[in-house]
Parts: C-alpha cells; structure tokens; sequence
C-alpha cells in the first residue's frame, strides 16, 4: 500500500523521482493508474474516446488549473517551475532576473494599458494624442507625425501585420539563410470593435460627445483598409520574391523603404540584404498610400495606437490578486526568457536522469524512422527512385532535440544570453517592454546568418507550450515537460512507451512529409521533387475526404496522427522480442490502442460547458480520437468492432 500510495504521488504533483520498487511492480502500476481512467459502461467500438478517458475526469479534478492531459502536463511541469523560482530565487544569478520579472507580474496592482504608452512616447518622439491635455486642441504632432518610422518602431513591442507584416524567414532555395520578410496587412488582422474603441476614448477621458466623433473617423479608416485587403486577397496574390533594397526601392516605390528599416533594425540598413516579398505589390501600396494621404495625422496615429493596445492586452497579468497570478506570471517567463527557463528545469529536474531517458527516447525514435523506412521500401505510394530517394535522405537527417537547450549549457553562458535585460521587481511595465524588444532584437540577429549554437528560437506562445513540435530545421522538438509521468518514464515498458510517447513522436515525424513541409528537403530548401511526391498523396486525401470533412490543417493533422499511429503500433508488434505479460482483462493490443490516447483525455463536459472553441487544426480531442483511430487496420479487431458500428471503418485510409 506504502508503494501505490508514493507512486499516486509521482503520477500527481510529487516532486520526487525514484521509487524504490521494481521496474516490474513500477509498470503494473503504471498500467492501473491509466486503466483507472477506462470507462467500462462505454462501448469502444461506439466511442473510443468514452471508453479510454471517461474516467479522466474524476482523476484529474482541478478544473480551474486544467481540462485535458496537455493542460495538466503543463500545469505540474509549471509547478515544478515555481518552485524552483521560490526555493532559489536568493542564489542571485539567473535567479536573480527571473524573480524580478515575476515578482513585477505577481504584484502588479490595477493593471493598466496607458502606462505601456507613457513609456513608449520618448522612444517613439511623440506625444500620443489621447494624452493632449485638452482634446479639442490640435494635436502637436499632427504636421510632424512619421506614421512609417512609428509603425517600424512599434514591431519591436509586438504591433505586426498592420499596415505591413514584417517577419524574419528563411529564403526559398536556401533553408539556413535567413531575410526580412514583408508582405500586405491581412484580411484576417483582428478588427477594432467599435463600442469597446468608443469605451476606451471615454476612459482615457475624452468627451463622449467626441469620443463618438473620433471613433467614427477611426472605423471609417478600419473599413477602408478592411475593404482594400479584402479585395488584395481575392486577387490570391501567392508570388514570393527575394530583391535587395535598392531593388525593392524601384519595384515598389510608395514606400521609403531604408527609412522603415533603418527605424526596425535601429541601424542603417545593408543594400545586399535580401528581401522576401509575399504578395505585396504596387497595387495595394498606392490604394494604401492613398487611404493614409485622406486621414488625418492623428487618425492613423490613434489606428497604431489601439492595435498596439488589443496586442499588450494579451501581455497583462490574468487574475485580480496576487494569489491567483503565480502561474499565469510563470507562464509570461516561458514565453519571454525560455532558454533560463529551460537551464532551471535542466539543473533542478531533468539533469539527473537525462543520460537514461535521452538514450531510451533517442531508441525509440530510431525504432521509429526504421519503420518508417520500412514502410517507403514497399513503396505503397509507388514513388520512383529519385522519389524514394528524397524522402529517405530527410527521414535518415531527422533529428530528436530532447530539451531546447544548447549540450552542457553553463549558467555564464545564461547569463551572458540575457546581459542587456535589467529587470526591476517594482517596474512590470517596463520589464514587459524590454522583454517583447529582447525577442525582435534576437530574432533579427538571425538576419547576420552566422553558425548558432543548438537552441531554436521560438515566439513566446509556442514556447509557453510543453507539446513536442517539429521545427523547420528538420527536427522533432521534445520539449521538457512531456518527459515525466504520467506520460513517459524510461523506466516503462516497451509496449507502454510506443504506445503513448511513441505515437507523439511518430506522429510528429510525420509532419516532416505533411502537406505543408514535403516540399521542403532535408535542408529546409523547398524542392521540386518534393513536389512531385506531394501528389502520391492524393489517394489518401481522396479517402479521407470521402469519408471526413477536413480541411487541409485538420487533413495534415489526421494524417500525421494515422501515420503516427500505424508506425508507433508496428514498430513495437512486428518487432517484439518477447510477448509483455498479458494483462489479466485486456491484451497487450487493446492497452496499446487505450494508451495511446490517454494524453488526449479530457474533460470534455466542462470543455462543452466553457464554450471552448474547437482546434481548427486537430479537432476536438474525442472527435479527434473517434475519427482518425479506426483507420488502423488492427483497432476494429483488437476491439471486435463490426459493420455498422461507430468505431468500425470499413476502408481505411493509408498514407505510406
């Protein structure tokens, strides 16, 4: 009882790590705590999802801090977190900034979106007009307002895609050679809502009598623009093109475009640097051009002002005390300084037992590949050589980056990363701001195209995520905080790691050979070959499509999870070395199916209670489940599904 009781607490928010039981007794308990989670009132051939998670519920019951398996992965990888931050935050070192940034988050009182722009005006060289001590003044600025040398200063805050949408990519024929990307404002940018723009004027304290006025003026801008990108968009203007400046200079002349830059890069500008221009012509820059030339000054200065508003709100603290803020504060740090979040969860968590779990996880994805390999050799898709060929030579360079961390990181070397940052525990505003210019200033160092070290540079949303990704380099990213129960230990089974780490994984590899990313090779350079085998999809989507209504991400995302599933289950049972103990009520196909889905338990009641809307790209987690699982040829069998039955596909889609 003592041994189930410390293992419940390592499944839980326990801290520790070893167990002193045997491997053995480890996995029979393993495999009840999963089971605890089976609903056996469901029938699985009816609804898989029920079956497998719909006990999920009464075992995961904190539903303010989570609803389904990622959410409670990364709640406790985040309490682990905090804790380190509570316990070390007096080592100084790293420590030291991480604490400030929280402490500035956690206690922030009344948060307000105003101090964000009494902090920018110096460094913008402006007054905002919403702050003019009398509004029916005129505005100081309105003769001298530079709106293009603003919007460049802005990007750096986190305002993109107004106006132009400014990225940093990698070129076309050459994936580790980065550019400035432009392209037009999309048709999708989020609109300003009219009574929430004419409620803000009122709370900055302008008449409500001209607070309607400016919002009129301030709509009637936004319907123009929203009227011209509509109109670029249905031109489906698909063009890339690299220049350098002065030819984009002469292509596109509406635009001083080494003004722009040198106010984005806050350095002149090189006239070899390479541009990449996605649909952005003549055209919609003159039709721009013109809709500023008709707009006041001060117009398109409140315009910037409210979209760079809508994008901080995001940035504030969630919560109205201090207690409820810990974890969405810890949260703010993963996206804003994830390498020192990831050296603490190295030095106090994964450290002690990464030289295990690396050599078993990095077994695993070889496992894998080789099925996969396998799969391309009897050429189900009738590829030619040259083909066949393509596709090997990205899935033998796909690599497994197990934490985003450069190897034997130093905390000199952290601290070196982060030497500009001066962090003040009273100052969140001002911590805010030179963390969102932190990450622009780093992403354009990319621009230099010199060797980095082994750390992928990812936006703050992605980085506040525990889900592994694969990344452009041609890797799968196996972030930290899927490497713990109740999702993986190296310590389970062969049989218990394909089925739940194993499918993650195998799916992820997939994506390489996506919709989106076969045009790319092993280099990240897009190919025409890859092309070519883009078109040996058609039989699967064709079969998909006749039985789904999926659009392309949800499509990409089934297939990835079709063929994860078919590599993760054949990997294991074409290649066992001995048949596992069989469990006393179910057989070792049937637990590897219930498994396998557990990381997509959920709460789905109070999911359907919160209106929560559902994931565009894989669907709704039991829909998910129910419609892609009974494309394995063995689930119906493994379950004795028959005809008519839910669960039971009569012709299942194969990709490879």
């Amino acid at each position: 009882m003592k041994c189930r009781q410390q293992f419940q607490l390592l499944l839980g928010l326990s801290f520790t790590w070893t167990l002193a039981i045997s491997d053995l007794e480890f996995n029979v308990q393993f495999v009840e705590q999963v089971l605890s989670n089976v609903n056996d009132s469901v029938d699985p051939c009816e609804d898989f999802h029920s079956y497998a998670c719909g006990n999920w519920s009464d075992n995961y019951k904190d539903t303010q801090n989570y609803l389904d398996m990622p959410g409670y992965m990364d709640y406790k990888y985040n309490t682990q977190l905090l804790r380190v931050l509570q316990m070390q935050h007096q080592q100084g070192d790293i420590y030291d900034l991480l604490w400030s940034y929280y402490v500035s988050c956690r206690d922030l009182k009344d948060p307000a979106l105003n101090e964000f722009l009494h902090l920018l005006e110096p460094q913008l060289q402006l007054e905002w007009p919403i702050f003019k001590s009398n509004h029916s003044d005129v505005w100081r600025n309105e003769t001298q307002f530079d709106w293009l040398a603003t919007l460049a200063k802005l990007r750096s805050y986190g305002l993109n895609g107004v106006f132009i949408k400014q990225d940093v990519n990698v070129r076309r024929e050459n994936g580790s050679h980065y550019v400035i990307m432009l392209m037009p404002q999309s048709a999708d940018e989020r609109p300003l809502i009219e009574q929430n723009i004419l409620d803000l004027y009122v709370a900055f304290g302008v008449d409500e009598l001209l607070a309607k006025n400016l919002t009129a003026k301030l709509m009637q801008f936004e319907w123009q623009l929203g009227n011209l990108t509509r109109h670029m968009e249905l031109q489906l203007m698909n063009n890339l093109v690299e220049w350098t400046l002065p030819e984009l200079q002469q292509r596109l002349p509406q635009i001083d475009w080494s003004h722009y830059l040198l106010n984005l890069l806050e350095q002149p500008p090189d006239a070899l640097q390479l541009l990449q221009v996605s649909s952005l012509n003549e055209s919609y820059l003159q039709q721009l051009q013109l809709i500023v030339k008709q707009s006041s000054n001060e117009t398109i200065c409140y315009y910037l002002m409210f979209k760079l508003l809508y994008a901080l709100t995001e940035e504030l603290p969630v919560g109205s005390v201090k207690e409820t803020r810990s974890i969405p504060c810890l949260l703010q740090l993963r996206g804003h300084m994830p390498l020192a979040m990831h050296f603490l969860y190295e030095t106090h968590y994964y450290g002690s037992r990464r030289e295990r779990t690396d050599a078993a996880l990095q077994r695993l994805q070889q496992k894998l590949s080789l099925e996969l390999e396998r799969l391309l050799q009897q050429n189900h898709l009738q590829l030619n050589a040259e083909e066949q060929a393509y596709v090997l030579d990205e899935l033998r360079s796909l690599r497994l980056k197990i934490g985003n961390l450069p190897p034997r990181l130093s905390m000199q070397q952290v601290l070196e990363y982060y030497k500009d940052l001066q962090l003040q525990d009273n100052d969140f505003y001002g911590n805010k701001l030179q963390l969102l210019k932190f990450y622009q200033r780093r992403e354009q160092q990319l621009l230099a195209n010199r060797p980095t070290w082994d750390y992928y540079q990812q936006d703050a949303f992605v980085a506040r995520s525990s889900s592994p990704v694969k990344i452009f380099q041609n890797a799968v990213l196996l972030p930290h905080g899927y490497l713990q129960l109740p999702l993986y230990d190296a310590r389970l089974s062969e049989l218990l790691q394909h089925a739940q780490l194993g499918f993650i994984l195998a799916h992820e590899l997939q994506h390489a050979f996506d919709l989106f990313h076969i045009v790319y090779d092993a280099r990240g350079n897009y190919n025409m070959t890859g092309l070519a085998v883009l078109q040996h999809f058609a039989n699967f989507t064709s079969c998909y499509t006749s039985v789904h209504n999926a659009q392309q991400l949800l499509l990409s995302e089934s297939m990835a999870d079709i063929v994860g599933l078919r590599l993760a289950f054949a990997s294991y049972f074409d290649h066992a070395e001995s048949v596992e103990r069989p469990h006393d009520r179910y057989t070792q196909q049937q637990l590897f199916f219930i498994n396998s889905v557990q990381f997509l338990c959920a709460n789905m009641q109070q999911i359907r209670a919160d209106s929560i809307t559902e994931d565009v790209e894989h669907g709704m987690h039991n829909e998910r489940v129910n419609r892609n699982w009974p494309h394995h040829e063995h689930f119906a069998k493994a379950f004795n599904c028959t005809v008519g039955q839910a669960m039971y596909q009569p012709h299942s889609c194969r990709l490879w």
